[in-house]
């Protein structure tokens, strides 16, 4: 009995923390990570404009981006557009910084294109593929079960749930989606009369956090040291995929990557599953912006290893 005791108050003491960390009053309904709709927030209604302006520059300087609309007398200042696994990260960040009445609504004015962020992983050995991987970017990466571990990458669009078109690979049908698997059949562009039957696990998440929300999308470098670098895209998932594409975004290689540290400014990277790795740092990050720089590191020397080349990339969001 005194461990369901315990059990209990750490239970009540860890639901007490996160709800602190929401501001005081919210109206309307913290959406499901996993829905594929957009939401607002607004945060405040104003009679006097310099109000609104005082807190429209408020939330720019912490990486928002809100609006002014008139409503009758008023001016409300909303945030939109915001994806519904990222709504709970912008709540956090808005009563950081002193926001503790809101309003949530759907954001209906947003065409909602259906999108998935998963990765599906295929454990059969003679398997002509490894993995397929999406994002909310409406990218996806498919790894070819071949002595080169080819990588395709590419966007995808999803006219139906079920269906996953992705350009220039083939066409996919779901025939079962749950929490830790999914069955497909697959249509290759080359071979559209061809049925490929799969069943694969998905691959586990890394714990949410407002910084994986930003840092988890498709980037493209617009400046750097480096300047062969420029155009070069960045993708980052959730599930600890890194890939990179050549500036002509025909082909890349797949990496993997992971925090180092708490404070989530520092991420370690690994083409060699680990067996050696690097560390960059990352300057800026936010809805608009990602600056990092990577000393790059020693491929053939084992665990971590600094290079010393300090290149730095300047990167834009794609979508």
């Amino acid at each position: 009995m005194r461990q369901i005791f315990i059990y209990l108050n750490l239970f009540i003491i860890t639901f007490s923390v996160f709800a602190q960390q929401l501001p005081d009053r919210i109206i309307g309904r913290i959406p499901p990570g996993d829905s594929a709709r957009f939401y607002q927030i607004q945060v405040g209604a104003f009679r006097l404009d310099m109000n609104a302006e005082n807190t429209i520059a408020l939330l720019r300087r912490n990486n928002f981006n809100p609006v002014a609309e008139r409503y009758f007398d008023f001016t409300r200042v909303i945030i939109k557009g915001i994806p519904a696994n990222q709504v709970n990260s912008n709540l956090v960040n808005l009563k950081r910084i002193g926001f503790n009445e809101v309003i949530i609504r759907e954001d209906t004015s947003i065409s909602i294109p259906l999108s998935l962020s998963e990765k599906w992983e295929i454990n059969i050995p003679e398997s002509e593929y490894l993995s397929f991987e999406f994002n909310h970017d409406m990218n996806y990466i498919v790894i070819a079960n071949n002595q080169n571990r080819n990588a395709y990458f590419g966007t995808y669009s999803m006219p139906q749930s079920e269906i996953i078109v992705m350009n220039d690979l083939g066409r996919l049908v779901i025939t079962n989606n749950n929490n830790t698997g999914v069955d497909f059949n697959f249509y290759a562009l080359d071979e559209p009369d061809r049925e490929i039957n799969f069943s694969a696990v998905k691959a586990e998440r890394m714990a949410a956090s407002y910084e994986l929300d930003l840092f988890c999308r498709t980037w493209r470098v617009v400046d750097s040291n480096d300047p062969e670098a420029i155009g070069i895209i960045f993708l980052f998932t959730n599930a600890g995929t890194y890939f990179v594409t050549h500036p002509d975004e025909r082909d890349g290689f797949m990496s993997r990557w992971r925090w180092y540290g708490e404070s989530r400014n520092q991420f370690e990277y690994s083409h060699e599953n680990w067996s050696s790795y690097g560390r960059a740092l990352i300057n800026d990050l936010s809805m608009n912006l990602l600056v990092f720089t990577d000393p790059g590191f020693f491929v053939f020397r084992q665990g971590y290893s600094n290079a010393g080349m300090d290149d730095t990339y300047r990167l834009v969001p794609i979508r």
